[in-house]
Parts: C-alpha cells; structure tokens; sequence
C-alpha cells in the first residue's frame, strides 16, 4: 500500500510530465492498438528571438565608436540572419524578432555574434551561446548576457518558445 505522504525529497516530487520527459528524455505514448510504447521525445518548435540591445561595445574603430550589427545562428543549420547595422553606437537599440524553426531543441545552441560594421569587412566585437533548455522550460523570458570574447558589452534579448511536439519510435 502506497503511502498518502508524498515525499518532498524526491527529485522528480515537483516536475510536470513534461519536465519528467525532458529530464529522462523519454515518453511512453499509446499506439493506435491501445499498447504503450517508450519513445524518445524530440522537443520541435519555433524559437523568437528578440535582439533588443547592447550596451557599453568596445570601441573598435578609429573615431572612437562601432557600427554594430548581430549575426545569429543555430550550431545545427546553415541558417544566419542578421540585424541592421547601427552607425556609431557603442549602445546600439534593434529590437528586431527573428524566428528559428528548431527540429530539436534539447540539442540545440543559439550563437548570436557581434561584429562591427566597416567598409572594408567585419569585425568581430563577441558572441554570446546558448542552450535552448531555458525558453524550452519557461516559455519566454527577458535577459542580458555579457559578449565573450569582448573586453565590454553585453546584449539583451527577449527568447520565446512555441512547441510542437513530435515523437520517435524507438
């Protein structure tokens, strides 16, 4: 007989089933004939990403300021968009939304890149990477994360997650 007292430290005591499957990185799911069937999850979606800003750039070029512009990527497609260049800014504003259709999130990276504009080429400024799990967990949130790579700076961005569940037999 199963006790009515749950146990507070069991680590699995407060997960959603979707936090159970994402943490085992599997799901049992019904089959058309009614038996169940463990598969592996595959978490699709569609993530927003909002590059809002940047603050306090390196100076980079001769006259003291950057003209700079974000190029973002995910590790496992050849897709790279990129915001608009901002003339002599080392605080520049975007607020540009880029949506990434992801095919599977748990294994995905979100690398944003810094660079500076000049007539010649490109500079890199730095880059920021990112696990999707976060925006996966919560849905959307707000943050700024330091550049590495940079001397200064850090860029703000807004994340959004948008599900579409698939299953993979095993």
């Amino acid at each position: 007989m199963e006790s009515a007292i749950k146990n507070p430290f069991d680590p699995d005591f407060s997960l959603t089933s979707f936090e159970k499957t994402l943490k085992s990185g599997e799901a049992e799911v019904e089959d058309p004939t009614g038996s169940r069937k463990r598969s592996n999850v595959i978490v699709r979606g569609v993530l927003s990403v909002t590059v809002i800003s940047a603050e306090d750039l390196p100076v980079v070029d001769l006259m003291g300021k950057a003209d700079p512009f974000v190029v973002l990527s995910l590790k496992k497609t050849e897709k790279k968009l990129k915001t608009r260049v901002v003339n002599e800014s080392l605080n520049p504003v975007w607020n540009q939304t880029f949506d990434f259709v992801v095919e599977d999130g748990l294994h995905e990276m979100l690398i944003l890149e810094v660079y500076d504009h000049d007539t010649f080429g490109k500079e890199k400024i730095g880059r920021v990477i990112l696990t999707l799990t976060k925006v996966i967990l919560e849905g959307e949130y707000n943050e700024t994360f330091p550049l590495d790579g940079a001397k200064s700076g850090s860029i703000s961005l807004y994340l959004k997650w948008t599900p579409q569940h698939k299953f993979r037999d095993t």
